[in-house]
């Protein structure tokens, strides 16, 4: 593997190099997204380059320059440390390493959808959901919000925007009978759900061996096989293609569906679809699309899928390569 490497597949290589319970506890300190992130990136660098490696574990010494000596506590990560990058180099970096900052109360809700959340917190007393509310995300606080009884809403709204500080002990208590609420439910709050079709279509996506694992699925679910692969390549991957399998796919495309698919294409996706096409075609499609109008989603949709179909068939048979996991050819 070559190029520039992101945030997360940095962590990915260091948290690769530790052993697997220190390496489970350093993902035990990260945050839900965090997690995620380096989950999807340890896919992307399992082909990595030695020199690569050894460029990371430099960064990684460089950026812990100046931050504050670890205490007397610190013979545990001295020792992670060492396995990981060889005792000359932990030393180097133990000398510019602070002890870890305390958890973020509630964090432990970072793991659950906001409907959950909402479901967790609907029985609880305003004043506690308000609390929790403040140390959430604005985003997620106000998702669990709208999950909530509309009759509860206003009185929240109120509660947040006239909330006075809360003792550290009330909020710890709060935090750990939420902990105990969670640990208490029999079946999983609001249904929630882990993996699923979708995330394992996002899973099968990043995967090398993405048709190997779909046609296993196919001999044991047929059906569900095929909501997954449909799930393989969206009309947005568009965007992802070479010109030239645009073109590709242009001439294989019906132009009546692909001006129907287009009504629902970004500024960004149309504009390459124009530019893989002669400018009379292009002007034409463009008149097309003008003389429309409004249609229906579904409509759109269905077109849509027609194209992403022919793409995959395209892919299938090799004439085009899908985008996806470095060096998978589907």
């Amino acid at each position: 593997m070559t190029g520039v490497l992101s945030g997360a597949q940095k962590c990915a290589i260091l948290v690769l190099l530790l052993e697997e319970p220190q390496a489970a506890d350093m993902l035990r300190r990260m945050d839900a997204a965090e997690v995620r992130a380096v989950g999807e990136a340890m896919l992307s660098v399992a082909e990595i380059e030695p020199a690569a490696i050894d460029a990371v574990l430099g960064e990684f010494i460089e950026r812990t320059r100046g931050v504050s000596a670890l205490d007397s506590q610190g013979r545990q990560v001295r020792a992670v440390l060492s396995r990981a990058l060889g005792t000359p180099r932990a030393e180097r970096v133990i000398d510019h390493i602070g002890p870890p900052a305390a958890a973020r109360r509630f964090a432990g809700l970072d793991w659950l959808d906001a409907g959950t959340i909402a479901a967790l917190l609907a029985d609880e007393h305003p004043q506690a959901v308000a609390v929790v509310l403040a140390h959430l995300p604005e985003t997620v606080a106000a998702a669990v919000l709208d999950g909530l009884p509309e009759a509860m809403q206003g009185d929240l709204v109120l509660r947040l925007a006239t909330l006075k500080p809360v003792a550290p002990a009330v909020i710890a208590g709060l935090e750990a009978d939420l902990d105990a609420k969670l640990l208490a439910q029999d079946q999983p709050v609001n249904n929630a759900s882990l993996a699923g079709p979708g995330f394992t279509a996002r899973m099968v996506k990043l995967s090398a061996n993405k048709k190997g694992l779909l046609a296993a699925l196919a001999e044991m679910d047929e059906t569900l096989a095929g909501e997954i692969a449909a799930q393989q390549f969206v009309f947005g991957d568009m965007i992802l293609l070479s010109l030239k399998d645009v073109q590709l796919v242009l001439r294989e495309a019906d132009p009546q569906g692909l001006a129907a698919a287009l009504k629902g294409a970004d500024a960004e996706l149309r504009a390459l679809i124009f530019s893989a096409m002669s400018s009379r075609a292009a002007t034409q499609l463009q008149d097309d699309l003008a003389e429309r109008g409004p249609m229906k989603r579904a409509e759109v949709e269905a077109a849509q899928a027609e194209i992403c179909g022919l793409v995959r068939r395209l892919g299938d048979s090799g004439a085009l390569m899908l985008p996806g996991a470095v060096g998978a050819y589907v």
